[in-house]
């Protein structure tokens, strides 16, 4: 519950990776560091494990008639995708000292076979990971 101040953490992290039947993990890297995302929480899961929040990662097969926009990440049931949107723009506010217009730095981009990829810089993915802890009203439809 928000009490006006400080937004309480889900002590926890859940990855779940939905995929189409013979296709592999969904493509999200850090533009900055060429990490996958994948790597990126083989290095932060110790991390989190120390600080007693637990870690778990499932794989989901999708098997009846779903789009490839289905496929992907989700944190703690968020969308990797939107969380590192909501991180970028977030960003932008916190670091905007004139009126700018807004710059996105995560990408939507296609590989030489077509497949879709996400890509940003690895800070918002850690954003991302710690947003998808956050219990914040605005994400989970709740007025303050």
């Amino acid at each position: 519950m928000y009490d006006g101040g400080v937004f309480p953490m889900t002590r926890a992290l859940s990855v779940v990776w939905a995929h189409l039947p013979g296709k592999r993990p969904p493509c999200a890297i850090c533009s900055d560091t060429g990490l996958s995302f994948l790597e990126l929480l083989t290095s932060v899961r110790p991390l989190l494990e120390r600080d007693d929040i637990p870690v778990t990662c499932k794989e989901k097969l999708l098997v009846s008639g779903p789009s490839e926009e289905d496929a992907g990440f989700s944190l703690n049931g968020h969308s990797l995708e939107e969380l590192l949107r909501e991180s970028d723009r977030s960003q932008f506010l916190c670091h905007s000292s004139k009126c700018q217009p807004y710059r996105p730095t995560v990408e939507i981009t296609r590989d030489d076979r077509g497949v879709r990829c996400i890509k940003a810089p690895e800070l918002l993915f850690r954003k991302a990971i710690l947003a998808s802890m956050e219990d914040a009203p605005t994400r989970i439809g709740r007025e303050p």
